[in-house]
């Protein structure tokens, strides 16, 4: 028998206990979840199930989830893994340790969701693969290196990513984006609680981790829930045939040679015909099929009298060596589009 198959007979003998002894043990264990098991138990979480309920409609995800792959990065005792497994969802749950609790639920519920023990900072698409969605909840401020941590986050999303976590927006009021460090226990008196931003700041960081854009699903006043996009909303209208791309280029070197990620990832897509008043925050670039936030537009004297855009960006995290095609899209109208050729590039 291997070892595997030993720890699973294990973990099946202590749901399968009928002893008064073992199933207290269950339902008056020290559970961070309400989880609602086969035979009407509810284990007794800090979080209530009713509460934990109401947090996942806040979602707003599809009553069917048939054909969708979820990751739940961070998944504690795993409720919101077993909930979108049973709206159809394959899932993958990950923890930077071994949870019993939830080994113990996923036995009990006979679950298919697969379980991998590591840290966030270890995704990466060549072991684990993507997802369209991705859950990371109450994890951001535990971690030394939050936007780190969005873009690896990013990197497996196809879709969407809910994002939850703790705000200052109450105890730092403030028009600029910022965040709170805390270097031992300061917050809710944990050593493991590092970053504390306001609600400004994560919505930049999700934008500068390689989000699209950001709804705000929740918002109290220490937490808030977050749908970070991979895509542009669309309103699809005709192309703007003004609107066309002259070339795609490094941003840094001006030649083709197109890292998809490192720190010569940038592109600059130089383009004809776009309007004068486009601004950064008002152009937004597709690349691959992913939206990406340009972070700088401006205007290029060469060629004379072409009043030509240069429209500089990172390329959007999740992307594959080889053909992606770009376009540009301003007020919900499309430019044409072009194919470039990315190559590998390093990490950083």
């Amino acid at each position: 028998m291997s070892a595997r198959t030993m720890a699973d007979e294990s973990l099946r003998k202590i749901i399968d206990q009928t002893s008064a002894h073992h199933r207290a043990g269950i339902e008056t264990g020290a559970w961070w979840h309400s989880i609602k098991l086969p035979d009407g138990t509810i284990t007794r979480g800090v979080h209530s199930i009713e509460e934990l309920n109401e947090n996942y409609s806040y979602f707003a995800l599809p009553d069917d989830l048939t054909g969708k792959r979820v990751l739940d990065m961070g998944c504690w005792d795993g409720f919101y893994s077993f909930e979108a497994e049973s709206h159809g969802a394959a899932v993958v749950s990950a923890d930077c340790w071994q949870p019993p609790n939830f080994h113990v639920a996923r036995h009990a519920l006979d679950s298919r969701v697969e379980f991998r023990e590591m840290s966030v900072y270890e995704l990466e698409r060549k072991d684990i693969g993507t997802f369209d969605i991705v859950f990371f909840l109450g994890v951001l401020y535990h971690l030394h290196h939050p936007l780190l941590a969005l873009q690896k986050v990013c990197e497996v999303t196809r879709e969407v990513a809910i994002i939850e976590t703790h705000i200052v927006d109450n105890t730092f009021p403030s028009t600029n984006p910022v965040m709170e460090f805390y270097e031992f226990d300061e917050l809710g008196g944990q050593y493991d609680n590092w970053w504390g931003p306001n609600s400004d700041c994560l919505i930049r960081m999700l934008r500068t981790a390689g989000f699209a854009r950001t709804e705000v699903l929740r918002k109290q006043p220490t937490r808030i829930v977050l749908k970070a996009y991979r895509k542009w909303e669309k309103e699809e209208k005709p192309g703007n045939p003004a609107m066309k791309i002259a070339d795609v280029t490094n941003a840094k070197t001006f030649d083709h040679h197109l890292p998809r990620r490192g720190r010569s990832g940038l592109l600059a897509v130089w383009l004809d015909g776009l309007p004068d008043d486009a601004t950064r925050d008002t152009v937004q670039v597709e690349v691959g099929g992913f939206g990406v936030n340009p972070y700088f537009v401006g205007r290029s004297p060469d060629p004379p009298g072409k009043n030509r855009a240069q429209i500089n960006l990172v390329v959007p995290p999740g992307l594959d060596v080889g053909p992606a095609s770009v376009r540009v899209i301003f007020r919900h109208l499309f430019s044409d589009e072009m194919t470039i050729n990315l190559s590998e590039g390093s990490e950083w």
